[in-house]
């Protein structure tokens, strides 16, 4: 994040990442136990999807960024 942000920016940067990383624990908290109510199995398929989910975007984040770098010419 220091890349993209600078100053004031990544100290908001920052706060915005924390708040929806402890979002996501709350919402997790409570939608969880009603998926596990139903079937235990259709928790854990739930939660493996989201993880994919979760690694799909970390493999486009990184695209966007070597784009940037290529971009802006800070890689050879």
């Amino acid at each position: 994040m220091s890349q993209w942000f600078k100053g004031k920016e990544l100290a908001f940067a920052f706060g915005i990442n924390l708040s929806v990383s402890r979002l996501g624990s709350v919402i997790n908290g409570i939608v969880e136990p009603k998926i596990a109510d139903d079937s235990v199995g259709a928790a854990l398929w739930v939660g493996f999807g989201i993880c994919v989910f979760s690694w799909i975007c970390g493999l486009i984040l990184v695209a966007i960024d070597k784009y940037a770098d290529v971009k802006d010419g800070t890689v050879a």
